[in-house]
């Protein structure tokens, strides 16, 4: 990474030095996804109608195709049932050992099921495992009827849940995805929504418990969950999330896998098959796997110039990099990396440790990646008189 020094003037009107603290404190949060120096071919005739890839820490976009489609989702809907339950679960509003209670309502969803009984009780986490893993319609109904009387009310709290996401192209009819009303009434999605809703259901470790699980018994063994993901076991550090097929969706896959600790999500909708759906899952993750590396391209505490002090008990002060910055980039993007200092001429004494001294802008090429702000490593007293006046001798 190469280096470049801009000094500022001195001096700095209070709007400036508004304006300037806010940028500065806004840019160390954000990060504008880079302009990728390496990209995948998806042609006019691909086999799947969208699809995008994300690292998901950062969020940002290593692959996308035609990923703002509105397109019906399947199954892969209840991610965003997964996610209200577990934000509810956080929350501490329910508990994974809750009893959920089957309705008949919910005993007569068809579909992939677990064949539930009216009158069956499971708890919450078995519910939501055999809703991960083979995909239970009844199982979600008998959830949502749980979490807030009545299927329907859930349904509000998933729309409720994608406006709180800022997902524009989300809106759920139904709590499982299945195609039952008319296509201009029903359930859709695109695969940038579903990329943000497993990037917010990552945040809850259970769900990758249930999503990694290739088989399991259920009702005391006279029942077994077999995953419908097929490629959970046939390729390096899959481990979810969920799959999804109707008629009107075509074969879906929301994906997620992890190599070097950095974690993918991958989205496939509306694939010809459920083989093309794998194949060109696997496609996805393996090209941002073998081109991509998540790299620290600021590291907080790291020393890049010193700033001269007014009547300081020291004559300067080291100024530092505020925080760690995350970038996910390829080989050659990380060889193109630069960075721009800007620190202040001279400041007034007294300083204290993390006052703000400057900043540096990290690029790629022409591109910019990251503004992050420049602290002061520690305080700095000022100059009583009787000091200012011996310094003079």
């Amino acid at each position: 990474m190469t280096n470049s020094y801009r000094r500022s003037a001195p001096a700095l009107t209070p709007a400036a030095v508004f304006a300037f603290t806010f940028l500065a404190f806004w840019a160390c949060l954000l990060i504008p996804t880079p302009v990728l120096s390496q990209s995948l071919l998806i042609g006019d005739d691909a086999p799947f109608a969208a699809a995008i890839l994300i690292e998901a820490e950062t969020g940002t976009v290593l692959v996308r195709h035609n990923a703002n489609a509105v397109l019906s989702p399947a199954s892969t809907q209840k991610l965003l049932l997964q996610l209200v339950v577990l934000d509810a679960v956080t929350e501490g509003r329910l508990s994974l050992s809750d009893s959920v209670y089957t309705s008949a309502w919910a005993s007569r969803m068809g579909g992939s099921q677990v064949f539930l009984k009216q009158g069956e009780v499971f708890t919450l986490g078995q519910m939501m495992e055999a809703i991960s893993i083979v995909s239970a319609n009844d199982a979600c109904v008998a959830v949502a009827e749980h979490v807030a009387g009545t299927s329907e009310e859930f349904v509000r709290m998933m729309n409720d849940k994608a406006e709180q996401l800022g997902l524009g192209t989300t809106h759920c009819v139904n709590v499982h995805g299945l195609d039952d009303t008319p296509s201009d009434e029903g359930n859709h999605t695109s695969a940038f929504d579903l990329s943000q809703i497993a990037r917010a259901l990552l945040v809850h470790p259970e769900v990758l418990g249930w999503s990694s699980v290739r088989y399991k018994p259920f009702r005391d063994g006279a029942f077994m969950l077999y995953t419908t993901n097929k490629l959970l076991g046939k390729m390096p550090g899959l481990d979810g999330l969920k799959t999804g097929y109707t008629q009107r969706a075509g074969y879906c896959l929301v994906a997620t896998a992890q190599r070097r600790q950095m974690r993918l999500i991958s989205v496939i909708l509306d694939a010809n098959t459920e083989r093309h759906r794998r194949d060109q899952t696997k496609r996805l993750l393996n090209f941002g796997f073998n081109n991509f590396n998540k790299v620290p391209i600021a590291q907080g505490g790291t020393h890049l110039g010193d700033v001269a002090l007014d009547w300081g008990l020291e004559p300067q002060v080291k100024a530092v990099i505020a925080d760690t910055v995350i970038a996910v980039l390829s080989t050659r993007q990380r060889r193109l990396l630069t960075q721009q200092v800007t620190l202040s001429d001279l400041l007034p004494a007294p300083i204290k440790a993390g006052d703000e001294l400057g900043m540096v802008e990290i690029s790629v090429g022409d591109s910019l990646l990251a503004q992050v702000k420049l602290v002061a490593d520690r305080s700095v007293g000022r100059m009583s008189y009787w000091e200012k006046l011996m310094s003079y001798f």
